[in-house]
């Protein structure tokens, strides 16, 4: 199967290598990798306005991805691979920047997720990037099949086959997010129990809900803390660490997908968030420690 990135990859490098180095320097690299592009936009850029380079740094401007999309993937690991093992890129993890709120310190990890999910092997040592084949497609008929064993939980996935059958993709990315989250609060809730021998624990209980606003954490929070914790499941933290890496650049797609003019989802689109994959592994934690 092709190699497949999702856009917001091509957003995120541009946005490293012009703000580590500039335009020029960034389409030298693109032509190094024998690909010819350049863009209007650069022009403006290159003036030194600062409201139009705080701009193209904050807004999600997808001009160079829609390019890629129509470019060989033969040529996209190349150009990654002089990206993301660039010294001054790398450091980009340390840079309290921000573009109009747009915290720079989290593109690059941000890249990374996203990378990794394409299912591209990131060799550290070697400086090198390798594509594995997509291993993680449901072979059923149903785009999920396997349940839960909670009422809810497995309404929400009925409800997910059903979208996907008619293809109202974007209702699958909403309700497999939702479905996703509240697969995380229940296992939370059960290892991280708010009673601990007949006493209230408020480490535990703040580990997942917000006791002065009466509600759970947002999802951010929730994988945040569930990562900070995560050898608490001893035999399991690998297991909990590939959860939280899928579901982490799927939140942000999904949030993307539902407040901002985005993109119309097809099947393609959806797949390559490995869904049944990341739901699987959510699923078995479920069943392990909720036991339903």
């Amino acid at each position: 199967m092709p190699l497949t990135i999702n856009k917001r990859v091509w957003v995120l490098a541009e946005r490293l290598y012009v703000h580590v180095y500039n335009t020029d320097s960034f389409l030298k690299l693109l032509k190094e990798c024998d690909i010819d592009y350049f863009s209007d936009i650069y022009k403006d850029l290159l003036i030194g306005n600062t409201k139009i380079y705080y701009t193209f740094m904050s807004e999600e401007n997808y001009e160079f991805a829609d390019f890629m999309e129509l470019t060989p993937s033969y040529k996209y690991l190349p150009v990654l691979s002089n990206i993301i093992f660039d010294d001054k890129v790398i450091n980009t993890r340390y840079d309290g920047w921000n573009y109009y709120g747009e915290f720079i310190n989290r593109w690059y990890p941000d890249l990374l997720e996203l990378i990794k999910l394409a299912g591209v092997i990131i060799e550290e040592k070697e400086k090198k990037l390798f594509y594995e084949e997509e291993k993680y497609l449901s072979v059923s008929e149903d785009f999920l099949n396997q349940k839960c064993g909670d009422i809810f939980l497995d309404y929400i996935q009925k409800e997910i086959n059903e979208a996907f059958k008619t293809k109202r993709y974007l209702s699958v990315m909403v309700l497999s997010r939702k479905l996703l989250e509240s697969t995380i609060v229940r296992i939370m809730e059960i290892v991280f129990p708010k009673i601990v021998k007949k006493e209230y624990s408020e480490k535990n209980h703040g580990l997942w809900y917000e006791k002065n606003r009466g509600k759970y954490h947002d999802f951010d929070t929730l994988l945040e803390n569930l990562k900070t914790n995560a050898h608490s499941f001893h035999e399991d933290e690998d297991l909990i660490l590939e959860l939280i890496s899928l579901l982490k650049p799927f939140k942000t797609e999904t949030n993307a997908c539902v407040h901002r003019d985005y993109k119309i989802p097809d099947e393609p689109y959806v797949r390559q968030w490995k869904i049944p994959y990341t739901v699987g592994l959510a699923r078995k934690l479920f069943r392990k420690y909720c036991n339903p």
